[in-house]
């Protein structure tokens, strides 16, 4: 007889989102049980882990994971632009440490969280939404909750199941190698645009401590339909100058990943069910960055999922308010990385030089702020006090008129 596990809430994906929410549901009353696929929570690892050091440390991660980078540098094949700073706005973390630092501050506010577990099928009861048929560590097993957080990632399971997702119809798929190097320097990272590295997308080299260093290529698709890892091989197996600044080397890990870049789902709730982080496209595409907003939105999650049990109402109705919490902190910056993204898609090795020409003259906290992709106000108000010409190129223009209305 197949084995039947009862939670308030069941979570789908041991990720920035469903660790969050599994540490905001966890008050101490209710049942919480989170479902993570692999083996470990933070491996296999699927992004390159970079992100913004205020802003991690504002989520409570440990000085210890995360790497201070002082130089940012823009390559592409035929232009440099390179801005430093004072303090290390810009970090790489240690992605597997972070992940299960996240699991384990979860735990002792009272998740408990299954590895090796991949849920397969959702369950209905009186054509509601109560659970999912699953295997765990080989056998058969059920998990039934009042509410379920679909935070699978890209693969979307819940939120596909359920009708309210889709296939990304765009979206970025990544090959990284983590290699062991003397010869780059530890506080400076590269962002590498044009065919020189991959036809459409980007290339990074992101140390992150201790001589290693993640260097990886990202594509776009369906824009382009190559292969990141060939790329990224022959990049490393070539005469590029940076190429040769990495050797000699060796690799000791291998990572892929995807993310979408459609935007936000038209509905990330219904009856019983949240979706949240990369399985409901909140993801900043333009630098196909998710893990801040994943864990916040995931707090959002856990929260309302919270809230609505309390009440005794899982209804849609109920949860709905979560969809509102998230998408006046992160709609609009959604929305418009996903835009900019398909206008960079296209981009010339002539357009790359010219938009670095024009970089190096934008104020380095500038260039910060739209690396974050969160264009709001704020960064009108930023651009406007020290580089307005900015506003006379159409990317900028559009950033503009979707903040101000003007």
């Amino acid at each position: 007889m197949t084995e039947i596990l009862r939670s308030d809430v069941l979570i789908i994906g041991g990720g920035p989102a469903g660790l969050a929410a599994a540490k905001a549901a966890s008050d101490g009353t209710l049942r919480v049980t989170v479902l993570e696929k692999s083996l470990e929570i933070g491996y296999p690892i699927h992004t390159s882990g970079g992100s913004w050091t205020r802003e991690l440390r504002a989520l409570g991660v440990p000085e210890q994971y995360i790497h201070p980078i002082r130089t940012l540098q823009f390559i592409s094949s035929g232009n440099e632009a390179s801005f430093d700073y004072d303090f290390p706005e810009i970090c790489v973390i240690d992605i597997r440490a972070v992940y299960q630092n996240w699991a384990e501050q979860a735990s002792l506010q009272g998740a408990v969280i299954h590895t090796n577990t991949l849920a397969q099928e959702l369950l209905y009861e009186e054509g509601k939404l109560c659970g999912v048929k699953a295997v765990r560590n080989g056998n058969p097993i059920i998990y039934k909750a009042k509410v379920l957080i679909d935070a699978s990632g890209f693969s979307a399971l819940v939120a596909r199941q359920s009708g309210l997702s889709s296939p990304s119809q765009s979206y970025g798929k990544g090959a990284e190698y983590e290699i062991v190097t003397k010869s780059w320097s530890q506080d400076k990272t590269a962002i590498l645009l044009g065919s020189a590295f991959t036809p459409v997308g980007y290339g990074w080299v992101f140390p992150y401590g201790k001589h290693r260093v993640r260097v990886g290529v990202g594509v776009l698709a369906p824009y382009s339909k190559a292969d990141p890892m060939p790329l990224l091989e022959a990049f490393l197996a070539g005469s590029h100058p940076l190429a040769q600044k990495l050797q000699p080397y060796s690799i000791l890990e291998t990572h892929f990943g995807s993310v979408p870049n459609s935007g936000y789902i038209a509905k990330s709730y219904a009856d019983n069910l949240l979706i949240a982080g990369d399985a409901a496209g909140q993801v900043l595409g333009l630098a196909g960055e998710g893990i801040r907003l994943a864990y916040d939105i995931g707090m959002m999650a856990g929260q309302t999922a919270a809230e609505a049990i309390a009440h005794g109402d899982t209804s849609e109705q109920q949860l709905a308010r979560y969809e509102t919490l998230w998408k006046k902190k992160f709609a609009r910056s959604i929305d418009l990385n996903a835009r900019l993204n398909g206008i960079v898609s296209s981009y010339t090795d002539a357009q790359w030089d010219r938009a670095l020409d024009i970089l190096k003259d934008v104020d380095p906290e500038i260039v910060l702020a739209l690396m974050k992709g969160y264009f709001d106000l704020r960064l009108v108000k930023l651009i406007l006090s020290r580089n307005p010409g900015l506003f006379a190129h159409n990317a900028m223009k559009i950033i503009r008129k979707a903040v101000t209305g003007s």
